[in-house]
């Protein structure tokens, strides 16, 4: 891509869907998943976790939870960086503002280097901030790529240098891609919008994860009135529920 339209593009960015300029109650909302995430792994396991964020389809709020989770981590100090591994959709540049390319799949690829790629998030308002790893260039091979030894190795170094690494992988019920890496993190959160996602599409990605033995932390109900999540019972049958997000965030 043109050096030029990268940059127009990247100031066009989603800034309001990120943590200091979310409702009071999305905010919160937030701090609850946080304080979930932090219990299933306290100080003294190893550090340097990897979580996953996913969906069954698209446009169910998986990449706004991926990158307000990692917000609201580096609220508390915590070193966090957020993967954008959803490279055939690559989102989270445009929700912070910032340039594509290179990311990880040029990474991967060898094109460039890490310092390259990772970027700088701040925020403007509070002591947050994370580094981010965009997408990159839209490769041919997102799934090879995932499932690589480099990316296994990879990942291994980045729980050397970060409290939390936080991947936004692609929906379950599109392509293989989180399904594939799932097996390398230390556990994935399902994120569903209420009313969007048929209860069958759910199971069927559920099993999907786990046959390939991954660990499924929870579910976080997006676009939903609080407590809603009881009544499809996602807590009994999935292993967590998160909480609801008031109000529909988008992909």
């Amino acid at each position: 891509m043109d050096e030029n339209k990268n940059k127009k593009r990247a100031s066009s960015g989603k800034k309001g869907l990120v943590g200091e300029n979310l409702s009071f109650s999305a905010k919160e909302a937030f701090k609850r998943l946080r304080t979930n995430v932090i219990q299933r792994f306290p100080d003294g396991d190893e550090p340097g976790h990897i979580i996953g964020i996913t969906s069954a389809q698209p446009s169910e709020g998986k990449s706004t939870v991926a990158l307000n989770l990692a917000y609201s981590l580096a609220e508390l100090g915590k070193r966090v960086l957020l993967v954008d591994a959803d490279m055939r959709r690559s989102s989270i540049h445009i929700k912070l503002a910032m340039e594509k390319d290179p990311g990880l799949s040029d990474l991967m690829a060898g094109a460039n280097d890490i310092n390259a790629s990772i970027r700088k998030y701040q925020s403007s308002s509070s002591s947050a901030a994370f580094d981010v790893i965009p997408g990159g260039t839209l490769p041919s091979n997102p799934s090879e790529i995932l499932t690589s030894k480099r990316m296994e190795t990879f990942l291994v170094t980045l729980t050397g240098a970060y409290d939390y690494v936080i991947l936004d992988l692609p929906p379950v019920g599109v392509v293989t891609d989180a399904v594939t890496i799932a097996p390398q993190t230390d556990g994935i959160i399902f994120v569903v919008r209420e009313n969007n996602c048929p209860r069958g599409l759910l199971t069927d990605c559920v099993n999907q994860l786990r046959d390939a033995k991954s660990n499924i932390l929870g579910f976080v109900m997006n676009g939903a009135l609080e407590g809603s999540g009881k009544k499809y019972g996602y807590g009994k049958n999935y292993g967590g529920y998160y909480g609801s997000y008031g109000g529909y965030y988008g992909n």
